[in-house]
Protein backbone atom coordinates (compact mmCIF):
# COMPACT_ATOMS: atom_id res chain seq x y z
CA UNK A 1 0.00 0.00 0.00
CA UNK A 2 1.09 3.29 -0.60
CA UNK A 3 1.59 5.23 2.29
CA UNK A 4 2.72 8.65 0.90
CA UNK A 5 0.20 11.85 -0.30
CA UNK A 6 1.39 14.96 -2.21
CA UNK A 7 0.04 18.35 -1.30
CA UNK A 8 1.01 21.70 -1.90
CA UNK A 9 3.51 23.63 0.68
CA UNK A 10 2.10 25.26 4.32
CA UNK A 11 2.82 28.25 6.17
CA UNK A 12 4.12 25.51 8.41
CA UNK A 13 6.04 23.65 6.46
CA UNK A 14 9.18 25.51 6.68
CA UNK A 15 11.45 24.28 9.73
CA UNK A 16 10.75 20.59 8.59
CA UNK A 17 11.96 21.40 4.79
CA UNK A 18 14.89 23.20 6.11
CA UNK A 19 16.11 20.46 7.95
CA UNK A 20 15.93 18.45 5.54
CA UNK A 21 17.48 20.45 2.95
CA UNK A 22 20.49 20.70 5.84
CA UNK A 23 20.79 16.41 5.66
CA UNK A 24 20.28 16.45 1.93
CA UNK A 25 23.50 19.39 1.73
CA UNK A 26 25.42 17.01 4.20
CA UNK A 27 24.39 13.98 1.99
CA UNK A 28 25.29 14.64 -0.96
CA UNK A 29 27.54 17.42 -0.94
CA UNK A 30 26.14 19.47 -3.39
CA UNK A 31 25.50 22.64 -1.18
CA UNK A 32 22.94 25.23 -2.49
CA UNK A 33 21.58 28.40 -0.69
CA UNK A 34 18.11 27.49 1.28
CA UNK A 35 15.22 29.01 -1.36
CA UNK A 36 12.71 31.54 -0.43
CA UNK A 37 10.10 29.23 -1.28
CA UNK A 38 6.89 31.00 0.07
CA UNK A 39 7.72 34.55 -1.15
CA UNK A 40 10.04 34.11 -4.35
CA UNK A 41 7.56 33.78 -7.31
CA UNK A 42 9.64 32.42 -9.47
CA UNK A 43 9.10 29.24 -7.53
CA UNK A 44 4.99 28.73 -8.22
CA UNK A 45 4.49 25.82 -7.13
CA UNK A 46 5.84 23.14 -4.00
CA UNK A 47 4.60 20.23 -3.52
CA UNK A 48 5.42 18.48 -0.03
CA UNK A 49 5.32 15.08 0.26
CA UNK A 50 4.19 13.46 3.27
CA UNK A 51 4.69 10.06 4.76
CA UNK A 52 1.13 8.51 6.49
CA UNK A 53 1.59 7.10 9.94
CA UNK A 54 -0.71 4.25 10.71
CA UNK A 55 -3.11 5.77 13.75
CA UNK A 56 -5.54 3.93 15.42
CA UNK A 57 -9.18 3.70 14.61
CA UNK A 58 -10.53 7.31 14.79
CA UNK A 59 -7.68 8.76 15.51
CA UNK A 60 -6.87 12.03 13.64
CA UNK A 61 -4.38 11.35 10.36
CA UNK A 62 -0.87 11.35 10.83
CA UNK A 63 1.98 12.59 8.80
CA UNK A 64 5.42 13.39 8.43
CA UNK A 65 6.95 15.18 5.81
CA UNK A 66 9.77 13.42 4.03
CA UNK A 67 10.83 16.60 1.11
CA UNK A 68 9.25 18.49 -1.27
CA UNK A 69 9.37 18.88 -5.74
CA UNK A 70 9.26 22.49 -6.87
CA UNK A 71 8.15 24.07 -9.64
CA UNK A 72 10.67 26.72 -10.52
CA UNK A 73 10.21 29.00 -13.40
CA UNK A 74 13.06 29.19 -15.76
CA UNK A 75 13.78 31.69 -18.64
CA UNK A 76 14.94 29.68 -21.80
CA UNK A 77 16.25 31.68 -24.90
CA UNK A 78 16.70 31.36 -27.89
CA UNK A 79 17.09 33.07 -31.35
CA UNK A 80 15.76 33.40 -34.75
CA UNK A 81 17.78 34.56 -36.79
CA UNK A 82 19.61 33.90 -40.57
CA UNK A 83 21.88 36.82 -40.42
CA UNK A 84 25.44 36.84 -38.50
CA UNK A 85 24.58 41.02 -38.04
CA UNK A 86 21.42 40.26 -35.81
CA UNK A 87 23.67 38.26 -32.95
CA UNK A 88 26.52 41.16 -33.41
CA UNK A 89 23.28 43.66 -32.84
CA UNK A 90 22.09 41.57 -29.98
CA UNK A 91 25.71 41.40 -28.22
CA UNK A 92 25.63 45.37 -28.64
CA UNK A 93 22.29 45.65 -26.87
CA UNK A 94 23.19 42.85 -24.57
CA UNK A 95 22.53 45.74 -21.43
CA UNK A 96 19.09 46.49 -23.18
CA UNK A 97 17.92 43.17 -22.91
CA UNK A 98 19.15 42.58 -19.54
CA UNK A 99 16.95 45.01 -18.08
CA UNK A 100 13.72 44.14 -19.95
CA UNK A 101 14.38 40.98 -19.05
CA UNK A 102 15.21 41.52 -15.30
CA UNK A 103 11.67 43.90 -15.77
CA UNK A 104 9.64 40.66 -16.89
CA UNK A 105 10.80 39.05 -13.72
CA UNK A 106 13.72 36.93 -14.80
CA UNK A 107 16.51 36.81 -12.52
CA UNK A 108 18.92 33.87 -14.88
CA UNK A 109 19.14 33.20 -18.35
CA UNK A 110 19.67 29.55 -19.80
CA UNK A 111 20.25 28.75 -23.59
CA UNK A 112 19.97 25.29 -24.87
CA UNK A 113 22.23 24.50 -27.38
CA UNK A 114 22.32 21.78 -30.27
CA UNK A 115 25.98 20.27 -30.50
CA UNK A 116 25.65 20.90 -34.04
CA UNK A 117 25.67 24.81 -33.32
CA UNK A 118 27.82 25.17 -30.64
CA UNK A 119 31.09 25.94 -32.18
CA UNK A 120 28.86 29.01 -33.95
CA UNK A 121 27.22 30.06 -30.97
CA UNK A 122 30.10 29.74 -28.47
CA UNK A 123 31.38 32.99 -29.48
CA UNK A 124 27.90 34.90 -29.38
CA UNK A 125 26.96 33.56 -26.37
CA UNK A 126 29.71 34.66 -24.87
CA UNK A 127 29.76 37.98 -25.58
CA UNK A 128 26.18 37.68 -24.14
CA UNK A 129 27.27 36.84 -20.84
CA UNK A 130 26.79 33.26 -20.94
CA UNK A 131 29.48 30.75 -19.51
CA UNK A 132 28.76 26.79 -19.95
CA UNK A 133 26.80 25.08 -17.29
CA UNK A 134 28.49 23.95 -13.90
CA UNK A 135 30.28 20.22 -14.31
CA UNK A 136 28.50 19.79 -11.23
CA UNK A 137 24.96 19.55 -13.37
CA UNK A 138 23.57 18.61 -15.67
CA UNK A 139 20.59 19.51 -17.66
CA UNK A 140 17.54 17.06 -18.09
CA UNK A 141 14.24 17.70 -20.10
CA UNK A 142 10.99 16.54 -20.01
CA UNK A 143 7.76 17.69 -22.09
CA UNK A 144 4.67 17.65 -20.27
Amino acid sequence: MDNYRIRLLQPGDDAALRAIHARQVKFTGFDYAWPDLTRDPRYYRVFVVERLCPQPAGAAPSAVIEGCLVAHATTEVFVIADRPRLLRALARRRAELETLMRAAGADELHAFVPKSLLGRMRQFLQRMGFQPSSAACTTFYRSL
